[in-house]
Formats: structure tokens, sequence, C-alpha cells
């Protein structure tokens, strides 16, 4: 695996944010919004696996100060100008946010059990009422029938190709790795 660049960026928010950035850099680069926890050993495989694809991965913690405004200037200090966009969970539905406020700039979205903020939640919540559709094309990948419900319904909210699909198998699993690096590479190489 390509030895991670370690850099802490400063936010507008007036926080600084770890980025890892690594692999090929004149290459393609894939923006991961990733949760701590203990799916951490399965998203450091799905990395190894990009690499070897020759793609650069920008990797950024799913903290819960960042603002889709305070991403995309943590985005522009690392010259990162375009992009795939990608995040599970929490980072799923700030990769959402992000797309949505740059509408040109990334080239693909993908994003594990989080829907559009227009969408209710499985707990029925709105997110956020006002968020415009993105205009690029959209993977989903889900865990839950009531998670499939949800990202069925982000469809609407999607202006490109969009792909619904139920994982392969629990996070820590190889099937999880093999299909969510997979899903990336397609979508990386798609435009």
């Amino acid at each position: 695996m390509c030895p991670a660049a370690q850099r802490h960026v400063d936010t507008i928010d007036g926080f600084q944010v770890p980025v890892a950035l690594s692999g090929p850099d004149s290459a393609r680069c894939v923006i991961m919004i990733e949760e701590d926890g203990p799916h951490r050993a399965a998203f450091e495989d799905v990395r190894r696996r990009l690499h070897v694809a020759a793609l650069r991965t920008v990797v950024v913690p799913a903290d819960p100060r960042l603002t889709a405004k305070a991403m995309l200037r943590v985005l522009d200090q690392l010259r990162v100008r375009s992009g795939l966009l990608v995040g599970d969970r929490v980072g799923g539905e700030l990769a959402w946010n992000i797309a949505a406020a740059e509408r040109e700039r990334f080239t693909g979205l993908v994003v594990i059990d989080a829907g559009h903020p227009r969408v209710p939640g499985e707990d029925g919540t709105v997110r956020d009422s006002d968020c415009p559709a993105v205009q690029t094309d959209t993977t989903a990948l889900v865990s839950s029938s009531a998670m499939y419900a949800v990202a069925a319904a982000s469809r609407r909210h999607v202006c490109g190709d969009f792909r619904l699909a139920e994982l392969a198998g629990p996070r820590t699993s190889r099937h999880f790795t093999a299909q969510l690096a997979t899903e990336i590479v397609v979508r990386s190489l798609s435009r």
C-alpha cells in the first residue's frame, strides 16, 4: 500500500481536520469521508484495492462539525479540484451535501446507508428540506430494507445515473470490501 501523507488542515470554522492522502499524485481522486470505529480495517482494505487500480485517496474523518462548505474549503487547500465522493452513514450524509453544493465539481457519489438530505431517514426525519438535487452519477449501497426504501426515495434527487444495491456482506467481510472497491472504481472510471 502507498504510504499516506498525513496533514492537518484548518477549516473555515476554526478547527483542524486530519487528512490522509495516498496513491499516485496524478491519479483520479477518491474523497472518502470515514467514521472512526470497528470498520476502519475494512476501509483500509478498500483503499489498498483503489491504489492497485491507480486511484488516489483523500481520507477525511466524518467529524460532526464539518459542513459541506468547510469540506469544500479543505479540498481547495489540498488542491483537490475534482473527484469521486464516498461516505458511509454520517460520512454519506455529508457527501450528499457536498455533491449538492458543488454540482459540477464531483465525478460521482458512492454512499453507504445514507439517503439524500430531502428524503425522510429511517426515523422519518428530513435533514434538509432545501438541499438541491445532485448532478452526478450516484451509487447507494444499503444494509437493510429500511435503508433500501430511503435510498430508493433518494433516486428522485439525482440528476444522473442512479444505482441501488444491497451490501454483499457485513462491513468487516471481504465481500463488502470487494463490492465497495468495485463500485468506486466503476464510478471513478465512468467519467
